[in-house]
């Protein structure tokens, strides 16, 4: 089995960062850190398995949790987006087999105006998630490593467990007292991000939603998966205009949430299981 390598191989041309129109891509791909469990339990099964069937199943759960992003950034902006893929694990019959997760909307961030845009949906309804930009509080620490060509060095950042986990949490207990529940859920913990970044690339912008660092993220660990940066250009000559998403109701995180609350409620039986309608 290949090792998963940390370094990555970069393309870069050379432009001054204190210039106001370059233009910066950044190629990222994910990892789940537990895929491999994932992959004994999908086929865990008594019955005989037949070999092709089974490879073919690892592969689709492999390549439903390695996905492939792109984040555009200039001196201000910067635009995450989920790159998707066409193919998928095929038999020599013709039968094949798909595994997927919802595919994450585009997060655009302004460091100039201080607003973040995610996109979202709800029941296929689309939404805007407009939020002004709170500075995480990154804890710097002193460690460093080469990804790549690149010094990079360490941060943290604790996430505290919110009252709607806690609460979400509690009302999943109580309900588990009067009847067993199908899944389980894990209690809420504080959860501790882990990237590297290089001050080599001076931009305060990385994947997903994190932000604020004097420098580039290139790595990301969660817990849960590893994000890493495959390769970054820059560019002066690139004259794209970063455009914020437009498509969709615009609404707080907080309302968006009520939103979904109350349609996934709508949709509960007593049993609290969801029922869809036709």
């Amino acid at each position: 089995m290949k090792k998963v390598l940390l370094g990555c191989s970069f393309l870069l041309m050379f432009v001054s960062m204190n210039a106001q129109d370059f233009l910066g891509k950044a190629e990222y791909f994910s990892k789940k850190i537990h895929a491999k469990k994932a992959q004994k339990t999908v086929t865990d099964d008594k019955e005989p398995v037949d070999p092709e069937f089974e490879k073919m199943v690892q592969e689709a759960v492999k390549k439903a949790s390695e996905k492939q992003f792109l984040l555009i950034f200039n001196k201000t902006e910067s635009l995450y987006e989920e790159q998707k893929s066409l193919e998928k694990p095929q038999m020599t019959d013709g039968t094949s087999v798909s595994i997927s997760y919802s595919t994450a909307g585009k997060k655009y961030i302004n460091t100039k105006d201080k607003s973040s845009i995610v996109e979202d949906e709800i029941f296929g309804k689309e939404f805007l998630i407009v939020e002004p930009l709170v500075q995480p509080e990154w804890k710097l620490i002193n460690e460093s490593k080469k990804i790549g060509d690149y010094n990079c060095f360490k941060a943290e950042l604790v996430i505290p467990v919110t009252q709607k986990q806690l609460e979400a949490y509690e009302e999943f207990l109580k309900k588990e007292e009067l009847k067993p529940a199908l899944f389980k859920m894990d209690k809420p913990e504080d959860q501790v991000i882990t990237v590297w970044y290089t001050p080599e690339i001076p931009v305060s912008f990385g994947p997903d939603n994190y932000w604020g660092l004097p420098g580039l993220i290139l790595e990301v660990n969660d817990g849960r998966y590893i994000i890493l940066c495959s390769k970054v250009t820059l560019s002066n000559k690139d004259k794209t205009k970063i455009k914020a998403p437009n498509t969709g109701e615009k609404v707080s995180q907080k309302k968006f949430d009520e939103i979904y609350k109350k349609k996934y409620d709508s949709m509960k039986n007593e049993d609290g299981v969801i029922i869809f309608q036709h």
